[in-house]
């Protein structure tokens, strides 16, 4: 089983940063030392209708 992690504040906007300049997923996962699920779960998860990420910190 598994242990995820979820994405502190500054790797939500360092992300963030990345994606607005066009680096790719396993990218900025790879740049993180996340996995590239991670880092697509988080955008798809916090992202608005037209398409742009909000880096925010959620507490789940």
């Amino acid at each position: 089983m598994s242990h995820y992690t979820h994405l502190s504040i500054e790797e939500r906007e360092k992300s963030r940063v990345m994606l607005e300049q066009g680096i790719s997923i396993r990218a900025i996962a790879r740049i993180l030392g996340r996995s590239p699920s991670t880092i697509s779960r988080e955008f798809n998860r916090n992202s608005y209708a037209n398409g742009s990420y909000v880096a925010k910190n959620i507490q789940e």
